[in-house]
This record gives structure tokens, C-alpha cells and sequence, in this order.
């Protein structure tokens, strides 16, 4: 079967590819694995589908930042959103994250499927990619598992990660790229969930806090963050964890310490101040009472025997020790990391093929021509907030516009 352009991927870059490819009049043919298209699209923001943010700031993106920064030269964060609003999207934005206006990822997908479908493109699931070949006369041949064979003159790859493999994302991309010669950095789990042996974390399971936390790697910080941090039998949750994730399996993978301090008070300058004024605005009080109404009961306890300090201990006869102890447990409570939740709960993978390898002006492989790369398969990632989402779409209408100029149309 031949088109202009064969997408390779039924996600979030690719469908917007397709739509902004297909308005142009090439015939585009899309490949996806699953029985339909976007399924871990309609699995982001909790199903609301955090798409975008009103500050782009390519800084966000760590050491891509410099490549992501050409790409929205490219794309600006603007033209993004015009395309979004030509497909018939209306959003909404909160606390600087843009939502469709439904609150449902369903509606982004709606609007990208209805794109594609008033243009000449086919979305053809159930296609699982085995190979791509650069072609002798020119342009690229893909097989299927089924047999079946494609051919066009250019490609574009936007296969995803490793996150969530049960929505199709297993870096079969990623190994398709390597074959053909791209450098494809080691991908981690990163938006995602951290795991910690701390005996008192199954007593604290579905208990919620506001906490600053500290990432320590070799007993060195490494990265802050400062949200809602949710206890988990098998370790910690939250966007605040989200974000410090992606360093974790790295470091770990490399032998070293990795560790948590969990500061439950963060809008207390100095626990110790704090906790003296406590004690003496409670004359008489436990040591327990000095926490009532300040964090949950267990989570109290928890605290105290951190510290070493029985519950029903009077406050007024902590020792200056005791105290300074009950201090840090409040203001720097430590949880060694050993890992994390994986990839079956990741939300997005850091790693992937080098941007090194691609032109950030039209996404092209610098290997081969007539080859784009969009999406979660570029060793891009960043935090929450809409970013991951965005990039995938400012790629993906880069590609499509370099394709077109490719084509001439």
C-alpha cells in the first residue's frame, strides 16, 4: 500500500501529525498497534488531559532545554493552540495548566480523529511495526507483523516510550530507531510513584500531606519539590514525587544513595522555634497533643517515634535532645528510596533517541532522510504541568510541516 506519509504510532503526536498533514491534501496512512487509536491519551491528567501551559518555558525540560527551545522556535506555544482551536477545541486553564474545556480527554481525541477523518487519512489499528527500511529508489518501506507491507516517501515515527505498556507504549520505537543507527540513551520511569522499605508507611497508606521534599543522591540534595505528598504502602505519591522521579532509577542503576527528606511542616521556617512555642502555648499537654490539629493522628505517632519520643511523654520534660530530635522528624523526615514504581505506572519515560541525532527546526533524523521523530521516544521529558503533552504536539506539527515541504504541497 503507498501513501505520502506513513505514521508510525496512533498517540498523542501522531494524530496531531495526521490532522495537520491531512488538511494539506497528502495522503497519510497511520499505524497503530492497539485496536484503536489514543488510548493513553485519554489516560493523561487523570482523564482531563492536561494538554498544554500558559508558561512554556523550554528551561523546564532540563538538559533538552536547548533542543526543545529550537523546537518551539519552530512551533511556537501559540500556534499550537491555534491548531487545537481550528479542530473546534475550546479550553480552559487552571492554575496555568490548559485543560480541554470538558474536562475530558476524550474531547482532544474527538477533535484530532474528527481532523483526520475530514482529510486524506486512513488510521489503520491492529498494524503492529516490525520493520522499516529506507527504500533503494528512495523513501521508506514498512512491514507489519501481519505481513502486510507500506511504502512512502517519508515517515514519521511517533511510537512513544516505554511508560504505560499496557496502552501500547513498550519502546518498540525506540528499538526501531537504534536499529537503523540512532543513538537511543537508557529510558527510566519517570511521573511516577517512588518506593521506600520505612516500616511505618503501611500504618500511614491514603494519608495526605502539604510536605517539601529534598531528593538526596549520596547524601547530597539534588532537587526540591513542594506539593501534596500522598503515603503508599509500598512507598510515596503526589505530583511532588512525580517530579523528582525521573532522577531516581538513574541513580540507583548507578549505585548510589537515594533518599527522601520529607519536610511536613513547610510553612514553618524553624521547627525547632515552632515546636518551643508549641510546648509552651500547651503547658501540661503529651507529647501527642502537640499535634492536634496539625497533622493526622497516625501521622503524629509516626513522627514521635521517629524521634524516639513516647506518645503520652509530657512535652514540658523533653530534654533539649528530644526536642531537637522531634524537630527534624517534623522538618526533615528520612525515607530511603529503592526504586520505583516502574513503568507500568509511569506516566512518561525519560530517555530515548538522542536529540542529538534529530534537526529540532523539522524534527528530521539527521541519519536519513525523509525519516521525522516526534513524541515521547526523543529523550525529552518534563515535569507536570501539560509539558510532555505540548512537546508531542509541537514536534509533531514541526514534522508535518517539514513533510509537507518535504512533498511539496
Amino acid at each position: 500500500m503507498q501513501s505520502d506519509c506513513i505514521i508510525l504510532g496512533g498517540g498523542a503526536a501522531a494524530l496531531a501529525s495526521a490532522a495537520a498533514l491531512g488538511a494539506g491534501g497528502p495522503r497519510v496512512t497511520v499505524l497503530e498497534k492497539l485496536d484503536r487509536v489514543g488510548k493513553k491519551l485519554l489516560a493523561t491528567g487523570n482523564g482531563r488531559c492536561n494538554l498544554s501551559n500558559t508558561d512554556m518555558n523550554p528551561s523546564y525540560y532540563g538538559e533538552a532545554a536547548p533542543f526543545v527551545a529550537r523546537v518551539y522556535e519552530a512551533t511556537p506555544p501559540d500556534e499550537v493552540g491555534a491548531f487545537f482551536s481550528r479542530l473546534g477545541l475550546m479550553t480552559a486553564v487552571e492554575d496555568g495548566r490548559v485543560y480541554p474545556r470538558t474536562m475530558a480527554a476524550a474531547s482532544v481525541l474527538d477533535v484530532l480523529r474528527l481532523g483526520c477523518e475530514r482529510t486524506h487519512v486512513s488510521l489503520l489499528t491492529g498494524r503492529e511495526v516490525v520493520g522499516l527500511t529506507p527504500s533503494r529508489r528512495g523513501g521508506w518501506s514498512v512491514q507489519t507483523a501481519d505481513g502486510e507491507g507500506f511504502f512512502a516517501p517519508a515517515v514519521l515515527c511517533a511510537m512513544g516510550g516505554s511508560a504505560a505498556p499496557h496502552l501500547g507504549t513498550d519502546g518498540a520505537g525506540a528499538r526501531l530507531m537504534e536499529r537503523l543507527g540512532h543513538t537511543v540513551t537508557p529510558q527510566y520511569p519517570a511521573l511516577v510513584q517512588l518506593r521506600s522499605p520505612h516500616p511505618a508507611l503501611r500504618a500511614l497508606k491514603g494519608i495526605r500531606t502539604r510536605a517539601a521534599l529534598t531528593l538526596m543522591i549520596d547524601d547530597r540534595p539534588h532537587a526540591r519539590e513542594t506539593g501534596e505528598l500522598l503515603f503508599a504502602d509500598y512507598g510515596v505519591s503526589g505530583v511532588c514525587v512525580f517530579q523528582l522521579s525521573r532522577h531516581v532509577e538513574r541513580a540507583l542503576e548507578e549505585k548510589r544513595r537515594v533518599s527522601l527528606l520529607v519536610n511536613l511542616l513547610p510553612e514553618v521556617p524553624d521547627a525547632r522555634f515552632w515546636l518551643a512555642a508549641r510546648i509552651a502555648a500547651l503547658p501540661g499537654s503529651s507529647a501527642q497533643a502537640l499535634f492536634t490539629g496539625v497533622f493526622p493522628r497516625l501521622l503524629a505517632q509516626t513522627v514521635l517515634r521517629q524521634a524516639g519520643i513516647a506518645a503520652d511523654d509530657p512535652a514540658a520534660s523533653l530534654t533539649p535532645q528530644s526536642r531537637d530530635a522531634l524537630a527534624q522528624a517534623v522538618a526533615a523526615f528520612p525515607l530511603t528510596i529503592t526504586g520505583t514504581q516502574g513503568f507500568s505506572h509511569a506516566q512518561v519515560t525519560a530517555g530515548g533517541v538522542s536529540t542529538d541525532d534529530i534537526h529540532p527546526q523539522t524534527m528530521a533524523s539527521r541519519l536519513y532522510g525523509g525519516l521525522y521523530l516526534a513524541g515521547e521516544i526523543l529523550d525529552v521529558d518534563g515535569p507536570c504541568g501539560g509539558y510532555n503533552l505540548h512537546f508531542a504536539f509541537a514536534g509533531a506539527l514541526t514534522a508535518a510541516k517539514a513533510i509537507q515541504n518535504q512533498l511539496g504541497v
